[in-house]
């Protein structure tokens, strides 16, 4: 096993005689790779510091624009050691316009509403977010003839990919051998999810280094600043694309 040797910096406040913990500055000194020294010193290289001002805390960095317009207060980009990489958060309505989103149409799934007496069907969609490096957008396309065809050579907006006959019969024979309708629904839900999960266009993309995938809802949210979303990075590589890529953006903000 190979083994990382980390420097930790620790702050502290003593009033009254009752230390309390400032910040805390974690780096690797020896093995592995130090992805959140790495952020920073692009961050200074790109001049980010000429218009965020920087908080530490021993949680995580957070950066707030200097000058700040109406509502825009918060914090623009907020980095985080964590066990599964360097995480890094971005507000919501900053990040969304330059994904792409997949929504998996399922539309012939059984349901039974109280009000009616018989099995109607319904139509949903799973959907799924994707950042596409823009230096990997020829991979992305190469994945699959149907990416190519259904996005028109987009790596941003929203796009629909319609489940096929697999997913109908499954769910359709989950709800007539389930005989709890309070477990059919999720069980119906579930079917559906472990199927896109596992067909070939998103299971391809998943596991593809060509893109971020973006966990939406509550599952994708920074945990303690709700209004962005989180996502792990453990390459080098695709922190420099992914942060000089929003870096950016972000600068850009009036």
């Amino acid at each position: 096993m190979s083994k990382i040797i980390y420097d930790v910096i620790q702050r502290f406040e003593v009033e009254n005689g009752v230390p309390r913990l400032v910040s805390t500055n974690i780096q690797v000194i020896e093995g592995g790779e130090d992805l959140l020294s790495l952020a920073i010193s692009m961050l200074e290289k790109l001049g980010f510091y000429d218009k965020f001002e920087e908080k530490r805390t021993s949680q995580y960095i957070g950066y707030r624009l200097k000058n700040p317009g109406k509502g825009a207060k918060r914090y623009q980009l907020i980095l985080a050691q964590r066990k599964e990489g360097l995480c890094i958060s971005i507000p919501q309505e900053i990040l969304e316009p330059y994904l792409l989103k997949l929504n998996f149409s399922l539309i012939n799934s059984f349901t039974k509403m109280h009000e009616l007496k018989n099995v109607v069907t319904v139509s949903y969609a799973i959907s799924t977010s994707y950042w596409i490096r823009p230096s990997k957008k020829n991979v992305f396309f190469d994945l699959s003839k149907e990416y190519r065809e259904t996005c028109n050579s987009q790596i941003v907006g929203e796009f629909e990919l319609n489940s096929d006959d697999i997913a109908y019969r499954e769910a359709k024979n989950a709800y007539y051998d389930s005989q709890i309708q309070k477990d059919n629904d999720m069980q119906i839900i579930d079917i559906h999810q472990e199927y896109i999960n596992k067909h070939p266009l998103s299971n391809s993309l998943d596991k593809s280094d060509c893109c971020l995938k973006i966990a939406k809802g509550d599952i994708g949210k920074d945990k303690l600043f709700n209004y962005a979303y989180q996502v792990a990075i453990n390459s080098r590589e695709v922190l420099e694309e992914f942060l000089a890529y929003f870096a950016k953006i972000l600068m850009g903000q009036q």
